[in-house]
């Protein structure tokens, strides 16, 4: 019986331990969300529990580190982040029973606040493979920058995932 209870007390431990926030076993090296002596922006989305907006992050050799998904608040998925550094974030969504990934960057002004707009699609698709698969499906963003009354479209790069051996990079 002790051996029982010996078991299930680490069972429960590590339970609470992943429960509580230690996540960084999981998630990896963890976005460090600017302290509010730093500056910073605000990085914003309409919250969809099918979609969520990771932070990524890196090492010092520029290769993949880790992520941390941005926390929803009621309506939206906020959080501040640094400004005047290259943020690479990831759109995460489900379209149409496919999954959508959707890596880009930016780098954000001091005060901003830039709003993730995302959406889908299909066309219609051409040639032999229409006969199985009639239509593309396709999942996009675009990124509204407001500083006071002023809004506009940021221009952001999208990236892809380059491989390498022990190491993942995000390139434009």
């Amino acid at each position: 019986m002790y051996k029982i209870q010996k078991f299930g007390g680490c069972v429960l431990l590590s339970g609470a331990l992943l429960l509580s926030g230690c996540n960084s076993i999981l998630y990896g090296k963890q976005y460090a969300v600017p302290q509010p002596s730093e500056p910073s922006a605000t990085v914003r989305m309409k919250y969809d529990r099918d979609a969520r907006l990771d932070a990524m992050t890196f090492n010092d050799k520029g290769c993949y580190a880790g992520y941390t998904t941005l926390p929803a608040n009621g309506d939206y998925v906020e959080s501040p982040v640094a400004a005047g550094k290259e943020l690479i974030l990831a759109y995460r969504s489900e379209v149409g029973g496919m999954q959508c990934q959707v890596p880009f960057s930016f780098t954000p002004e001091q005060g901003a606040t830039y709003t993730v707009v995302n959406g889908s699609w299909s066309e219609p698709r051409k040639g032999y493979l229409s006969v199985i698969s009639p239509d593309q499906h396709f999942c996009g963003v675009n990124v509204v920058k407001k500083i006071g009354d002023q809004e506009r479209v940021e221009s952001v790069q999208q990236l892809r995932i380059e491989t390498g051996f022990a190491c993942l990079k995000f390139v434009k």
